[in-house]
């Protein structure tokens, strides 16, 4: 199908990462005040909207030893990513995610700067994959978190999230002949700046972040957005994400998760919700479906194949929607896929994925440092 990427390569050098697992390691464990380590990763990949692309990423990972007694903090990882495609589009990005000592404090956040081509097809599940139109984008995007340690698993704290698009071009539809984002006149279809503030709420009794085999994640946020802030648009934002894991034996995971996102007031094109990417519903385009509101819910099944490899099943059903009336049985969106997994490192079990998921309007690919959930 025309969306989906004709062919995305990640190369990795398995040589490197076997180096950094072991420096990481060399030293005497009582003596250690920290783990960590860097795996550094080729970058290459083409799609039609943006030919041949190339860069680099490393992440960047530690553990943090504790002042009272030899355990130590669950893992924390830093992700630094840049590469460049033959059309001239450009992503540097900067993740973090970062427990401090005695994981009093959660830190995490991200730091981007993109150029690039997205896709619109309207809003809604009467949107139509003919209708299918291109918008260039800039766009700078910041986002600061600081959560603290309440309680057993319990973390409270706020979100700053500052994003500013820019250099904005439309194209035409191929079938309509016009731009459906300026006709329509969708809510930052010139671009804008968006600010706002968070509240979160995260409970986090996972036995491995990046990795789970068992345990909790239960994160609720709400957020407000507007000229309070020096926005240019006026809408809040309300999240739950609920994922628990059962090891049914050894190395063999059963994950759950569900997802919900509402939108009130003018909510901007790049900020409404989706069904589908490399997270939920992996069998549609990230933009394929928007509206102001969308819930969904996912099963994946993981398990090893053979020494660094393994392989995932996963299957979810949701939809988007303005007003839950709105959902039908008819338009629910469902995704069937599989996945095949490498350790990049194995004791803090750090992988590469690629997906493959079908939907209802056939497969899409993501190659993705991490898990889905």
């Amino acid at each position: 199908m025309k969306k989906l990427t004709l062919l995305v390569v990640l190369l990795f050098v398995a040589l490197v990462s076997v180096q950094a697992q072991t420096s990481a390691s060399s030293a005497e464990p009582a003596k250690a005040e920290t783990k960590k380590g860097i795996i550094p990763i080729p970058v290459l990949y083409y799609t039609p909207d943006t030919r041949l692309g190339f860069g680099a990423a490393a992440i960047g990972y530690m553990q943090l030893k504790s002042l009272n007694d030899s355990t130590y903090t669950r893992l924390s990882t830093m992700r630094l990513l840049a590469d460049y495609t033959l059309n001239k589009q450009t992503d540097q990005q900067l993740e973090w995610n970062v427990f401090t000592r005695e994981e009093r404090y959660l830190l995490r956040g991200e730091l981007r700067h993109r150029i690039y081509t997205d896709r619109f097809y309207g809003i809604g599940n009467s949107s139509l994959e003919v209708n299918d139109e291109k918008y260039e984008y800039s766009l700078v995007n910041a986002r600061l978190g600081a959560l603290k340690k309440v309680g057993r698993h319990t973390f409270a704290g706020i979100d700053l999230q500052f994003s500013n698009y820019y250099n904005i071009k439309l194209h035409t539809g191929e079938e309509s002949g016009s731009s459906m984002l300026l006709t329509e006149q969708i809510p930052g279809y010139k671009g804008g700046f968006n600010s706002g503030v968070g509240a979160v709420f995260l409970y986090d009794s996972r036995d491995n972040v990046s990795f789970a085999s068992s345990g909790i994640l239960l994160e609720t946020s709400a957020y407000r957005f507007g000229s309070t802030f020096g926005g240019d648009f006026d809408y809040s934002n309300y999240n739950i994400n609920f994922s628990k894991y059962f090891e049914l034996k050894p190395n063999h995971v059963l994950g759950t998760n569900t997802f919900v996102t509402v939108n009130t007031g003018t909510t901007p094109l790049y900020r409404l919700a989706p069904a589908g990417g490399d997270k939920i519903l992996r069998g549609y385009a990230r933009n394929r479906f928007l509206d102001q509101n969308f819930a969904g819910t996912q099963v994946e099944y993981r398990f090893p194949v053979y020494k660094r490899f393994g392989m995932t099943t996963f299957a979810g059903l949701g939809d988007v929607f303005d007003k839950p009336a709105d959902v039908e049985f008819s338009t629910l969106k469902y995704s069937v896929g599989a996945g095949l997994r490498y350790a990049l490192n194995v004791e803090q079990k750090l992988n590469i994925r690629a997906d493959i998921g079908y939907g209802r309007e056939g497969a899409n690919f993501y190659i993705v440092i991490g898990e889905a959930f």
